[in-house]
């Protein structure tokens, strides 16, 4: 059985003239090597003879990837009635000469065999001397399928490895929206159209104006403390909000698509009115190498609830399950003014991994308070790449910039540890002698006021830094730092550096609407804050204000558990639901 299920009437979310628009700005835009923005202008016969001038280009390059495969195969489809025999015949001729890079990542996967299934089923007969690869096209369809019908129900099942990203989550959502519309076989494109709806669900539960909030697997340098210049906010605006302002140019295969995001997944992305929690269960990129260095890495089937806080692999991203992929415990506390999200801690992506943030409600850019461990290692990166690992760390800033640098704001950490109950967070880091960058860095936002820096809760407390407390437009924050502390400039905030072997620091956040300055600072001055070894709590009121276990139950047994969204790991069905509508996405076969 697979099915979509809706159970109440709902409409769905993207106008014409959205569509029209969208394609019409891309259309407008110059011509570049774009495979998107060409396929806009010959769809419109906007400018065509540039267009055409510039696929020329695009198709005469002897080699390209997985990125060059899925635009190509999307101008294909998108302008197939219009596009010029000629044309088709060259791009026939390049998928026979050019030989693409596959990549080594799950979006890159999906890029290339969703491209090779679309093209194979183009032109069904072939013989594999006309395929770069040397297959028939029957070989390289059944293949393609075959991956994506696995991925697709290992992803429904156990959770995605590429989670929650701000950048790639781009890059899922385009080669969806073309296989969701130009695939063939009913059966498949019905998988592939629910499959889109999954992922913008996803995506929808994490959304605060414009935002993609929470831990994220992969973040870009920008995003990371500017939420909204996420590649991926382009499919928010025009799926959610329906009026694009940051217009990327792959929105255009989706505009020139029947494709329409369901209005229930559009209410889920936009109804804050009521603060709820949710709770989702993902996986870490699968590992290679190391596995015995993080102090006894074990193999575990993560598949009901269990306390791991004690064990120090998780630091790591240990306790993997049978495919070697760390669990991932991902939380959020959404409220109309703010979303705080973490994640335990740890590393589970390498790189790009951003492991919690608090994204206040705001049209300023850089609304973000998060913090970091600037982790940097060989066996990091040879932990996930195959590629020897002093090689790879010698070269990593080639193709990623900024991963060496001690001031850099994303990347996960073995000496990092995160907890959160709703609006209260707490990271801890325990910095070894021998680690390369001996400090955790905090990044406010400038856009703050200052309301009071506080004298020291107790003098009797562990900790004996200030409460520091700000108001960013709809909310209050009080910064508790558990080591000593400097202040550095940086060019979009403030940096609050510590260097102690032993440090971290306790976020607390409210609606500034519903506290003023002088009860928000009374309240944490009365903290009297405490930590003992199975908590950190708020000793002058009993923990009523901040109570956070630091030996939490971590439940792996959904991979969706909110008011919005619930899904039983393993069990390959989706409920959505929002008020008295409910549509339910069944991948069981």
């Amino acid at each position: 059985m697979m099915a979509c299920i809706l159970l109440t009437t709902s409409g769905y979310g993207q106008s014409r003239q959205t569509k029209s628009f969208v394609l019409s700005r891309i259309a407008s835009t110059p011509v570049r090597n774009d495979f998107a923005i060409v396929a806009a202008k010959i769809r419109t016969g906007t400018d065509t003879a540039h267009a055409y001038k510039q696929l020329d280009t695009l198709l005469s390059r002897a080699y390209g990837d997985m990125f060059w495969m899925y635009g190509c195969a999307g101008l294909y489809y998108a302008t197939a009635d219009v596009l010029r025999p000629e044309y088709k015949a060259k791009i026939r001729w390049a998928w026979k000469h050019h030989t693409p890079y596959r990549g080594d990542t799950e979006n890159h996967f999906l890029m290339y065999y969703g491209s090779l299934l679309l093209m194979s089923q183009e032109w069904p007969d072939l013989p594999d001397t006309e395929w770069f690869m040397g297959k028939s096209s029957k070989e390289i369809y059944n293949e393609s399928k075959e991956y994506l019908y696995h991925w697709i129900d290992e992803t429904v099942r156990n959770g995605m490895t590429e989670w929650s990203s701000p950048r790639y989550g781009y890059y899922y959502i385009t080669p969806l929206v073309l296989l969701a519309e130009y695939t063939k076989d009913t059966r498949l494109k019905h998988r592939f159209e629910m499959m889109l709806e999954y992922i913008l669900a996803d995506y929808a539960s994490d959304y605060l104006n414009g935002c993609y909030c929470g831990a994220h697997s992969r973040v870009g340098d920008d995003a990371a403390i500017d939420p909204r210049a996420a590649e991926i906010t382009s499919y928010g605006e025009y799926f959610f909000e329906d009026s694009v302002k940051h217009l990327l140019p792959d929105v255009a295969f989706a505009a020139m698509t029947s494709f329409e995001c369901p209005t229930i997944i559009r209410d889920i992305a936009k109804d804050r009115s009521q603060p709820y929690e949710q709770y989702s269960f993902k996986r870490g990129r699968q590992m290679i190498r190391y596995l015995d260095k993080w102090s006894n890495w074990a193999v575990y089937s993560n598949s009901g609830s269990e306390d791991y806080s004690h064990d120090s692999t998780i630091r790591a991203g240990a306790l993997l399950d049978s495919t070697l992929h760390a669990p991932v415990y991902k939380y959020e506390y959404m409220t109309k003014d703010y979303c705080l999200g973490s994640m335990q801690g740890g590393i589970v992506q390498p790189i790009q991994q951003q492991s919690w943030s608090l994204v206040f409600n705001s049209d300023k850019p850089h609304n973000i308070i998060t913090g970091l461990h600037p982790y940097v290692s060989a066996e990091e990166l040879g932990m996930f790449f195959p590629e020897y690992p002093s090689w790879q760390l010698e070269r990593i800033e080639r193709v990623k910039r900024g991963y060496s640098s001690e001031d850099k704001w994303y990347g996960g950490s073995p000496y990092e540890r995160i907890y959160q109950d709703k609006n209260v967070l707490v990271a801890l880091y325990d910095l070894p002698d021998s680690v390369k960058y001996h400090h955790v860095d905090l990044f406010l936002p400038w856009n703050e006021h200052q309301v009071d820096s506080t004298k020291p809760v107790n003098t009797s407390a562990e900790y004996i830094p200030d409460w520091r407390v700000f108001k960013y437009d709809s909310i209050r924050v009080g910064v508790y730092p558990l080591a000593e502390f400097h202040e550095i400039k940086d060019p979009n905030g403030m940096r609050l550096r510590m260097s102690a072997r032993h440090c971290g620091y306790v976020i607390y956040c409210e609606s500034a609407r519903s506290v003023s300055a002088r009860d928000f600072i009374a309240k944490l001055v009365g903290c009297d804050l405490q930590e003992k070894t199975d908590r950190i709590y708020s000793k002058g009121d009993n923990g009523r204000t901040i109570d956070v276990s630091l030996s939490p139950t971590r439940d792996g047994s959904w991979l969706f558990k909110s008011m919005f969204l619930k899904s039983k790991k393993g069990s390959g069905i989706l409920t959505m639901r929002y008020k008295g509508e409910k549509r339910v996405l069944d991948f069981r076969e």
